[in-house]
């Protein structure tokens, strides 16, 4: 039976995360050019067990350097490359968001980390984004 835990990064493009024995695992996403004062969506980070049910989910974020790391409730849909038997049910999740600082210049690291009870793993992200 497989577990898994789907991360889908802005733009609903998926990072499968199948189920996994070691410990921790970091990924590193591409850099975001942003502007001060504006939003930008860094991930979408949703679960579901094999009966296609919602598995909480947990994010902790690091305070960022020139703003900060929001989570939004949200419901999302199962994507058929991921689940087949679960394909477009929707299951609850959140929105990792990074709101820049006003007058934040230069870059920043944003960092947090995402564990679900279906998945052996703690999961860490790191992205960069630079801020005009």
């Amino acid at each position: 039976m497989f577990k898994r835990l789907a991360i889908a990064v802005s733009l609903l493009t998926l990072v499968p995360l199948a189920q996994a024995y070691a410990s921790s695992k970091t990924i590193y996403h591409p850099t975001i050019t942003m502007k001060a004062g504006n939003r930008a969506g860094l991930q979408n980070v949703f679960a579901w067990d094999e009966n296609c049910k919602t598995v909480p989910v947990s994010i902790k974020a690091r305070k960022p350097k020139h703003g900060n790391v929001y989570l939004y409730k949200s419901r999302f849909k199962v994507p058929s490359s991921q689940s087949r038997k679960c394909s477009g049910r929707t299951v609850g999740g959140y929105k990792v968001v990074f709101k820049a600082d006003k007058k934040a210049k230069g870059s920043t690291l944003v960092r947090y980390q995402v564990k679900s009870k279906n998945v052996d793993k703690t999961f860490h992200f790191r992205r960069t984004l630079k801020i005009k």
